[in-house]
């Protein structure tokens, strides 16, 4: 049987700056919207704390969130992806910002 040699190409180093520029903030973002997504609509009301911290924890997530865009914009703006992050975060942070609104009038509402 032959062997066969397999030759390693090295990566560009293009590749592994982006990679280390999206990948922590990436992780962070997927945090934010497991908290915000499922655990604070789906598992708190089952273990009995929906209604005690659900306002204060997306208050909390949302805030995040807008940091964590702000810092992923400053962090990809002198990547290929900073003037189309951008145009993202002018839609994003908004929706994020009602979401806020409604939670802080449930927070004080409450």
């Amino acid at each position: 049987m032959a062997e066969t040699t397999v030759t390693r190409k090295e990566t560009p180093p293009e590749v592994l700056v982006s990679t280390s520029v999206i990948g922590v903030p990436l992780l962070l973002t997927a945090v934010r919207c497991i908290l915000q997504y499922i655990l604070v609509p789906f598992v708190l009301p089952l273990i009995g704390l929906g209604s005690a911290f659900s306002a204060q924890v997306n208050l909390a997530a949302g805030a995040f969130g807008i940091g964590l865009i702000l810092y992923n914009l400053r962090r990809l703006w002198p990547t290929s992806w900073g003037k189309r992050y951008l145009v993202l975060s002018l839609i994003i942070i908004p929706i994020i910002a009602v979401s806020l609104y409604f939670d802080y009038q449930a927070l004080i509402g409450a």
